[in-house]
Order: structure tokens, then C-alpha cells, then sequence
């Protein structure tokens, strides 16, 4: 019984090869979609993730002032 549902499930893997164009455009579809309800989904949250990134950005050029006024003072001595 087993032997025939591999060959079976074989067999329906090859014809299923057949016709693999089908399936990728089918792939890139429901992904498509996929995405399209994630950004929906994360519409909610988008000035939660702006001002997390203005955050990041002031802690960047914060550091990156630190690293100069560092590199200044090491080099003046």
C-alpha cells in the first residue's frame, strides 16, 4: 500500500512539473497579496516606526559628533 502511494505522489510530482511556469506565476500572485495585507496590517504602526527612525538618526549623528570631538581632542595633544 505504501509502495503505491510513493509512486503515486511521484507521479503527481512530475506532472506537476509540467507545468511549473503556472505555479511560480501562481507563487508571485498569492505573495503579491501576501504583501499588499502586511502593509495593510502595519499601516497602524507606520508613525511609531517614523519617529523610531528620527530617533535612530539624532543617536547617529549624536555619536557621530562624540567620534569627531574625541578624534579632535586626541589629535590636539
Amino acid at each position: 500500500m505504501c509502495g503505491v502511494i510513493i509512486v503515486s505522489l511521484a507521479d503527481l510530482w512530475t506532472s506537476l512539473s509540467d507545468h511549473r511556469y503556472v505555479y511560480l506565476a501562481l507563487a508571485v500572485v498569492v505573495a503579491a497579496v501576501a504583501l499588499r495585507s502586511m502593509r495593510r496590517a502595519l499601516a497602524p504602526i507606520g508613525p511609531i516606526v517614523h519617529a523610531l527612525a528620527a530617533i535612530a538618526g539624532v543617536a547617529f549623528a549624536v555619536g557621530m559628533a562624540v567620534v569627531v570631538l574625541f578624534a579632535v581632542v586626541v589629535s590636539g595633544t
